[in-house]
């Protein structure tokens, strides 16, 4: 399975997707943000934790495309830092020198020579997540808390590193190969880290279940371009019965969320065309809602839910659309310093 031409058309719904997962992270956790009790109907987390499922299937759908199309280590592991790190320099800066700087109760030279400050700095190593800033929203439900969402930024790298390893050894030159491994792991997931029969969440090795099943789906690409839809509609009564039966609502919800993702990201529509052409604000969004948050927490603490929701969100889409034309999209374009003779034609709005 040696680098091919692989192409996913500009006018595919995997933007929409990533923005919709972003907005529902902000959604979930503006009710811990702002110390409001959801409707009883209403799991909040669940909320945010499909988003981020939707993240990660999506990421490892993508990015496996561009191993198969380029499988180059070194391009592999630039093209995912020049992903990676741009934003996240946004975000750290953001942190410290706004956000920080404006809502922490310590003097401002006291609070940038802080030791939780300088540490904070390190999120940019991208391998350990540094969440809290000295002083912080002292008015706010989460005193302290300036960018919860970064927990997961080393779990992402985690799977890129495990994909190019894989690569390396020459996993992808077989698909059974490939396919082996991949189903290996999600039966060592599904019966040893599985929440439904542990009883106990294990995010770093549940969502990277999610980035395999979705290279998965990536290793048979055009069986499932020509099949997705048959796959998913048969998968559904499986699902609901795992789900509402047996209460198996993790295995369940692995089972059917990344093929149902990935065919919906597949689908095409000129709307999405012109969504591809505005720019991907997602990884803005997911990385900057969190401070904007806290912001509009502190600023306006008596509004109402949804209006405060409604502000952090609209400031949130903004940031990440500035932070995408203003530093993201113009780095990636250095991608194509990367690419050399294997050329990459796979199309990842950002990926």
């Amino acid at each position: 399975m040696g680098a091919r031409s692989l192409s996913e058309p500009q006018d595919n719904a995997f933007n929409a997707l990533r923005i919709a997962a972003a907005s529902a992270v902000i959604f979930s956790h503006h009710f811990h943000i702002t110390g409001t009790r959801p409707p009883a109907w209403l799991h909040s987390d669940m909320v945010g934790g499909v988003a981020v499922m939707t993240f990660f299937t999506i990421s490892g759908y993508l990015v496996t495309l561009s191993w198969l199309s380029d499988p180059r280590v070194i391009a592999f592991v630039g093209k995912r830092l020049l992903r990676l790190w741009p934003g996240m320099l946004v975000a750290v800066l953001a942190d410290v020198f706004l956000f920080g700087a404006v809502f922490t109760r310590l003097p401002l030279r006291e609070f940038l020579t802080h030791p939780e400050t300088l540490e904070h700095g390190l999120n940019l190593l991208l391998v350990e997540a540094y969440v809290n800033l000295p002083g912080v929203f002292p008015a706010n439900p989460l005193v302290g808390l300036m960018n919860g969402p970064l927990w997961t930024i080393p779990m992402e790298l985690m799977c890129y590193a495990a994909l190019a390893a894989l690569g390396v050894v020459g996993v992808f030159r077989w698909r059974v190969l490939a396919c082996m491994v991949v189903l290996g792991y999600l039966a060592f997931f599904l019966t040893m880290r599985n929440a439904d029969l542990s009883g106990t969440m294990h995010h770093w090795f549940e969502y990277p279940a999610y980035f395999a099943y979705g290279g998965l789906i990536a290793l048979f690409r055009d069986a499932f371009m020509a099949y997705g839809r048959t796959v998913v509609v048969a998968l559904i009564p499986v699902a609901a019965t795992l789900f509402f039966g047996a209460k198996l609502e993790h295995s369940a919800g692995l089972l059917l969320l990344p093929p149902l993702l990935i065919y919906l990201g597949t689908r095409t529509a000129p709307v999405f065309k012109w969504l591809h052409r505005s720019g991907d604000p997602s990884y803005g969004i997911y990385i900057l809602g969190c401070p904007i948050q806290q912001a509009v927490q502190a600023t306006f603490p008596q509004w109402p839910f949804m209006a405060s929701l409604f502000l952090a969100l609209f400031l949130a889409v903004v940031a990440g659309y500035v932070s995408w034309h203003a530093v993201e999209g113009p780095v990636l374009r250095l991608k194509r310093l990367l690419v050399g003779s294997a050329s990459e034609t796979v199309r990842m709005g950002g990926q």
